[in-house]
């Protein structure tokens, strides 16, 4: 079980604020998985738009200025030549373009804007292969130019290289390469992106600053709803825990005084009736006897109607009996207390109380252990109880039991810190449910009467017996 989780909540457990953080949390990390998502596609949509542009530059080059040329150039023409030399020159001027490159089938440079490359053998690349052949365009990165023998720059952009075909009067296919510098390329590529990104994820930002006010009204007027129930709650069980109080008086005032007298009267007329009838006598007292035991269990189920401070431990004996009677050991210590408020000592009975229900319903338990007693160096400043088991722990699900008309845990917990005091719910070193609470002492001009304190010990077998010890720091 999660102790940690329960016992470091607030005051009050409000799921549905977490509910709303979860929501803007999920709306964030929506946003931004789009975000992400968009700006990736975005980014290889305008990638794939500049590697289709350059194709297109490409294609116009080698139809519009390399084709008409390129003929006479190479059958010696030198007025072609420079008119060739001087139109490569010119595309090359702006640094956008960087290379070309016209290849033959046998793979042989047929011209070059480096004139040094002219009339080399080369391997074909594939892509010039298939442009010849197939008449198939491609574009590519690579980090230099195929027709060159100068190493590549360290940490340059690298370039877009373009295969088109190119067709000659006269002559056979050719292909013609061209080279772009990639940081241009990818400078077109950011420009786009930041024309797309803002069509993109400006409806998603705003339709998430619509949502988000929307989530914490409808999340606001939740929690008031669940403030308004809770309030309601407590006043159905404080009427509840009153009621409980004039039942639990009615019945020690009442039945349970009548039955101890009819006990009392009738055991005087046991000792003068005929020994004869005697058994059905004893069979009678013991008739009786039950009747007051189960009153009296009643009536701590209820509510001990003179509970105070010196009532405490026989009360939490008491307590105890369900427990004892299904074979749980219970190991109960108990310090003597000083004077305590009427909110203190009913706080302190109503922890123990939810606690062992908790304890026979849900633990399956072997061992409980109880210890109650003043808490501190500075003795009567604050008293603790403890209520320790070896079962199965606590389901976070079933502390809270308002439902069933139960105080439950958790409304203790609010009781116990208006009191300014702290129950923490921790898990054993062997397991089971360790539960600790914390009071501060209201009555501290009576607290500091006391000298000595008596230690009560209850085991499985009833006995109860009382040892006087000096009271220290527990």
């Amino acid at each position: 079980m999660n102790t940690n989780h329960w016992r470091d909540r607030g005051q009050r457990p409000v799921p549905v604020r977490r509910q709303f953080w979860i929501f803007c949390g999920v709306a964030a990390i929506a946003l931004i998985a789009i975000s992400v998502a968009a700006v990736t596609a975005s980014r290889s949509l305008a990638r794939n738009q500049a590697l289709r542009d350059a194709e297109r530059t490409t294609t116009r080059l080698a139809e519009l200025v390399i084709a008409p040329l390129l003929p006479g150039a190479l059958e010696g023409d030198v007025e072609l030549r420079g008119q060739l030399d001087e139109a490569v020159k010119n595309r090359l001027a702006d640094g956008y373009l960087t290379d070309i490159t016209v290849w033959d089938s046998t793979g042989r440079v047929r011209y070059d804007s480096d004139p040094r490359q002219i009339g080399r053998r080369l391997a074909l690349p594939d892509e010039a292969e298939a442009a010849i052949s197939r008449g198939v365009a491609s574009a590519d990165f690579t980090d230099r130019p195929e027709a060159t023998v100068a190493p590549p720059k360290p940490g340059g952009p690298g370039f877009v290289e373009i295969y088109v075909p190119l067709q000659v009067v006269n002559r056979p296919s050719l292909a013609f390469e061209a080279y772009y510098d990639y940081g241009r390329v990818n400078t077109l590529a950011n420009q786009m992106l930041t024309e797309l990104i803002p069509v993109v994820l400006l409806p998603l930002l705003l339709l998430q600053l619509i949502h988000i006010p929307m989530a914490a009204s409808l999340a606001s007027r939740v929690r008031r709803q669940e403030a308004d129930r809770y309030k309601l709650l407590e006043l159905t069980l404080s009427a509840s825990e009153r009621e409980r109080v004039r039942l639990a008086a009615d019945l020690h005032d009442g039945p349970i005084q009548d039955l101890a007298g009819f006990r009392y009267a009738f055991a005087v007329w046991t000792a003068s009736i005929p020994e004869g009838q005697s058994p059905i006598a004893l069979k009678l007292q013991a008739v009786i006897h039950r009747s007051i035991e189960s009153l009296r269990r009643l009536m701590i189920d209820l509510y001990p109607p003179d509970l105070d401070a010196s009532q405490l431990p026989r009360t939490i004996f008491d307590l105890a009996l369900p427990l004892r009677e299904q074979g749980t050991k219970v190991t109960i210590t108990l310090s003597s207390l000083p004077e305590l408020d009427t909110d203190t000592v009913t706080t302190l009975y109503r922890i123990v109380k939810e606690s062992l229900n908790n304890v026979v319903e849900h633990a399956a338990a072997t061992s409980v252990s109880i210890n109650l007693g003043p808490r501190g160096t500075d003795r009567g400043a604050a008293v603790y109880v403890r209520i320790a088991d070896n079962g199965i722990g606590l389901d976070e699900a079933k502390l809270d039991r308002r439902a069933e008309g139960h105080l439950g845990l958790r409304l203790l917990k609010d009781r116990v810190n208006n009191l300014g005091g702290s129950l923490r719910l921790t898990t054993g070193p062997q397991g089971g449910a360790v539960i600790t609470a914390v009071l501060p002492n209201r009555n501290r001009s009576s607290a500091e009467d006391s000298a000595t304190a008596m230690r009560t010990r209850g085991q499985v077998d009833g006995h109860y017996s009382t040892e006087t010890v000096e009271t220290g720091s527990v």
